[in-house]
């Protein structure tokens, strides 16, 4: 965008052509925009406008075109874009006549223009005049020309091809350019006695680079010149804040000097009196000759053209490490970008290691030898002592100010860890910056784990995701585009699938010059380590599988046995999972302890991510990486299908425990199956849909009431559709107790016709089976007959109340089932509107006494509709304090109906306010759920009633606040659980 009041460009004649080359490329004549047809004539003008009046090769803008890794292309491909360039820039030139504009010469394709019609050479041209302006003291005409050079800013030089190899160095010497000549503008202001205007000038270019020490000299100056020292000394402690936080630096001698001379209140500062330099705008008595240049230290890097996406907040951190400590080690699973983040640390505190930066790649060493020999040979030393060459090599980097990345330590942990010990046992060492899966464990080592990227979290903007940025930027350097909804929507599939991990993003990246992106998504989800880098290309990693290999081959037998079984447990599995899929033909579980000692020896070795407890208490969790897993799935082999029976054994197990019994217990047991939800649902997988079996069916009606009381009917609906598939595998009880579950979640939707229907086959199932008196098949009788009498059929629920008397008539003596009749039956007598309040008391007090919390939360909802009924608010609130605290103790997180019932009540109550918000929690959780909304037949006028009471704002504000409320924002489950009723 142009500076305001600067004209950028003038008229410009019609036959003259100008090329913007600061910012997105665009090419006009006489004012008028040029098309370039396409985005290969773009990158081939970017070259020629880059090397403009210079000779270009055809290989390099073959390569400018195509890509380093495009196949070979005859010339005359090439000529024929240079043919539509020429067309393009010159279209009134006649058929033979010889191009003005881009020249064919020995020496490959010369573009011929006026410098001053090329914006970056313009740019470069002004900041060069600005800086002649004010050295000479006439800041005034220097102002004038920077913001002349600054209007011809319109954003990064050659956006598209900014990072490749041929455009690197031009682009950073115009953003080094852009940056310096807006402190020049800004000194020129001071000098010309226009501080205000000056600081207005930093505080914009500090937005953007935060890290210049230049312009918070420049911020300080100008606020002590308009009378605000405070200010202009508080800028100070923020600089010297944002440096040690970001890069762990102290502010430079400029800084350091301009603040002494602040608090000496030094009278040099007041004003523009001296003359402005083109260097430090401060004078200081105390400056001597100018300092010679110094040569910058030598860094020993691998060069790398790609741009480092998604690790801002990691080098920052590890900017401040390096700088600050001795040794500092950066620790994470294969393919987690440790190689790449080290080296741009590397480079980017070279400046502070006077004595030079060197790379040691150590991935291919194997004992202490190779190890010293590879250091040796990187360093370019040549020991004198060559019986002792370690100490000689100590000998010589002792008292250097030095950096070594040592980069692939973790097959040569031990003599890495000797060396580096050695040479820090004394004063004057060098600092070492180690990447490895596992830590030295050496001591002063500074440990930074590194995951993989960050993948899109809820509802935010997926593109802020770390993990899909990278992709987009690799799949962009393909030639895809980005503002492409399809392609967004494949790069997050492809991201998820490889749970973020840089490598396997990159190789991910790199397919899609030969496959669409939604058959990298499926290659991708079936196996992510089935990924291999394509083409030329480092053999660094040159496949995810490989990658984790290596840490695979250094396992002893029992950690590499736990690294084979969880490729079964797909996500976040708990300690006792993995014991449970560990061991041999006939072997049960293994022990906590002993188990517990593996995973932690797994994620010392960054082959398992440690996940801490999903809930407060609960216990911890782990997960492979997806890349990982791949790998393990392939090392089990054929013992798969045993680890698989194993992982289905204990899940099964756990699902199909006894009835708990006791207060809590029931809550117990669901958040051990919430615990180990992913394994649950990888056997439900195997069971019903890769291998249907009888025990599938069986599970799956045993889990009911899990998914009804931990607010997963969709979920719930969905398994119990998929069993109904196959329940002719299974026997009767089972099959009816899918369909009993099933038509709870349907009456529960609004589709009572359909559940009915389910209902009739299951009584036909349940007919003359001994085990269709059982408590569990009760439960889940009971929760339906709940769900039908909420929706007014009150038939199929008498009905169902009738089976479960029988049940508890049957056996004799057993009071939870006498509870589930007497339940059923107030259920019944609650929708014919004949149920006497003192009887629902007397009910929830036994079922508290039984510890049954799912029945002490059905009476209590029950007692809800009755007190509301009957226009009893007080009576109705505390019933709803009682229902919500039950959920809560069952681990329920939603609770629609619950909200529902208690909004009603609170618009009796005269609370119109919160009774909107309760209304809007009700419905959000219900449309979340897939729960009928709404359940109760005086909704719709309270809701209408509580709203019209409020004006539309505050009505809107409640609406939105609703929409985010849960049940523990409602009541307080320790206080109101076990009220006395």
């Amino acid at each position: 965008m142009a500076r305001e009041g600067v004209n950028v460009h003038g008229d410009a004649p019609a036959d003259v052509l100008s090329f913007r080359d600061l910012g997105p490329l665009e090419v006009v004549r006489g004012g008028e925009p040029v098309a370039l047809g396409g985005t290969r004539l773009a990158s081939a003008l970017s070259l020629l406008l880059v090397d403009a009046g210079r000779p270009v090769s055809v290989d390099a803008l073959t390569e400018a075109v195509w890509g380093a890794d495009s196949p070979a292309r005859s010339p005359s491909t090439l000529d024929s874009h240079v043919w539509r360039l020429r067309k393009a820039l010159e279209p009134d030139r006649p058929p033979g006549a010889p191009s003005a504009v881009l020249l064919r010469e020995p020496g490959g394709y010369r573009l011929v223009a006026d410098p001053t019609t090329i914006d970056s050479r313009r740019f470069s041209g002004l900041v060069g005049e600005a800086r002649a302006l004010l050295a000479a003291g006439r800041p005034q005409e220097a102002g004038r020309v920077a913001e002349q050079a600054l209007a011809l800013w319109r954003g990064r030089p050659y956006p598209t091809v900014a990072d490749e190899p041929w455009a690197t160095a031009a682009v950073a010497r115009l953003e080094e350019l852009r940056d310096q000549v807006r402190e020049l503008l800004a000194e020129a202001l001071l000098a010309d006695g226009a501080p205000e205007r000056a600081l207005l000038e930093v505080g914009a270019a500090m937005a953007e680079t935060p890290l210049r020490e230049r312009l918070w000299s420049l911020r300080m100056l100008a606020q002590h010149r308009l009378g605000r020292p405070e200010e202009a000394l508080r800028s100070y402690r923020q600089v010297r804040a944002v440096l040690r936080d970001e890069l762990g630096l102290e502010p430079g001698p400029e800084l350091r000097e301009l603040h002494g001379r602040m608090l000496a209140e030094d009278p040099t500062l007041a004003g523009p009196r001296t003359p402005a330099r083109a260097g430090p705008a401060v004078p200081s008595p105390r400056h001597g000759p100018p300092a010679q240049a110094v040569a910058p230290p030598p860094a020993h890097l691998p060069h790398r053209t790609s741009s480092l996406v998604g690790r801002g907040r990691e080098l920052a951190e590890l900017t401040g490490l390096v700088t600050g400590s001795g040794l500092v080690s950066l620790v994470g699973a294969a393919g987690c970008g440790k190689t790449r983040l080290a080296i741009e640390v590397a480079r980017t505190v070279a400046g502070r290691f006077p004595d030079g930066v060197w790379f040691v790649d150590l991935t291919a060493a194997g004992d202490a030898a190779t190890v010293l020999s590879t250091v040796v040979s990187a360093l370019g030393f040549a020991p004198t002592d060559t019986a002792r060459p370690a100490a000689a090599l100590r000998g010589s980097l002792h008292g250097r100010r030095a950096l070594l990345v040592l980069d692939g330590c973790q097959q040569v942990l031990d003599p890495v860890a000797d060396l580096v010990d050695d040479w820090l046992s004394g004063a004057g060492a060098p600092t070492v910056l180690v990447t490895s899966r596992e830590p030295l464990e050496v001591e002063g080592e500074r440990l930074h784990r590194l995951g993989p990227l960050p993948l899109p979290q809820g509802d935010d903007d997926v593109t802020s995701s770390p993990a899909v940025a990278l992709l987009l930027d690799r799949l962009a350097a393909a030639g895809a585009d980005r503002e492409d909804l399809g392609l967004l929507s494949a790069v997050v599939r492809i991201a998820t699938a490889v749970d973020g991990v840089p490598l396997a993003l990159e190789l991910a990246a790199a397919r899609a010059r030969a496959f669409s992106l939604d058959e990298i998504a499926h290659q991708v989800t079936a196996d992510p380590s089935s990924l291999a880098r394509t083409g030329r290309g480092s053999d660094h990693h040159r496949t995810v599988r490989v990658a984790v290999e290596q840490s695979y081959a250094l396992l002893p037998d029992d950690e590499a046995e736990l690294h084979r079984a969880a490729s079964v447990l797909p996500g976040p599995f708990t300690v006792v999972a993995a014991g449970a899929v560990l061991g041999g033909p006939g072997a049960g579980s293994r022990p906590d302890t002993v188990t517990a000692d593996l995973v932690a020896r797994l994620v010392h070795r960054s082959l398992l991510v440690p996940l801490g407890p999903a809930r407060p208490g609960g216990p911890s969790r782990f997960a492979q990486l997806a890349t990982v897993r791949g790998h393990a799935a392939h090392a089990a082999g054929p013992d798969t299908a045993a680890l698989r029976r194993r992982r289905d054994g204990w899940a099964t197990a756990l699902t199909l425990a006894g009835p708990p019994r006791g207060r809590g217990a029931r809550s117990a047991r669901f958040d051990a199956l919430d615990d180990d939800l992913p394994t649950l649902r990888a056997t439900l997988q195997h069971l019903l849909v890769e291998a249907p079996s009888a025990e599938g069916v069986r599970l799956a009606g045993r889990l009911g009431t899990f998914w009804c009381f931990r607010s997963r009917t969709v979920e719930g609906r969905t398994w119990a559709e998929r069993a109904l598939e196959v329940e002719h595998l299974a026997d009767p009880v089972s099959a009816a107790l899918v369909r009993l579950t099933l038509a709870h979640h349907l009456s529960s939707g609004g589709q009572d016709g359909l559940a009915v229907a389910h209902l009739a086959v299951a009584t036909d199932l349940l007919e003359g089976s001994p085990d269709a008196r059982s408590r569990t098949v009760a439960e889940v009788q009971t929760l339906l007959a709940h769900s039908l009498v909420a929706a007014g059929a009150l038939e199929p629920a008498r009905a169902l109340a009738a089976a479960v008397a029988t049940a508890a008539r049957t056996a004799v003596g057993d009071a939870d089932l006498d509870l589930l009749a007497q339940t059923c039956a107030a259920l019944v007598d609650s929708g014919s509107g004949v149920l006497p309040g003192g009887r629902l008391t007397a009910l929830h007090r036994r079922a508290l006494a039984l510890g049954d919390e799912p029945v002490a939360l059905v009476v209590a909802g029950m007692a809800v509709v009755g007190a509301l009924r009957s226009g009893d608010a007080p009576a109705a609130l505390s019933w709803s304090d009682r229902m919500i605290a039950h959920r809560l103790v069952l681990g329920t997180p939603d609770g629609p109906v619950a909200l529902e019932l208690r909004a009603v009540a609170t618009a009796m109550a005269g609370r119109p306010r919160e009774a909107v918000r309760l209304f809007s929690a009700a419905r959000t959780q219900a449309v979340r759920t897939g729960l009928r909304w709404p359940a109760f037949e005086e909704t719709p006028d309270a809701l209408r009633a509580v709203t019209a009471a409020l004006d539309p704002g505050a009505a809107e504000r409640a609406r939105a606040d609703g929409a985010r409320l849960t049940l523990a924002d409602v009541v307080d489950p320790t206080r109101t659980a076990a009220a006395p009723a």
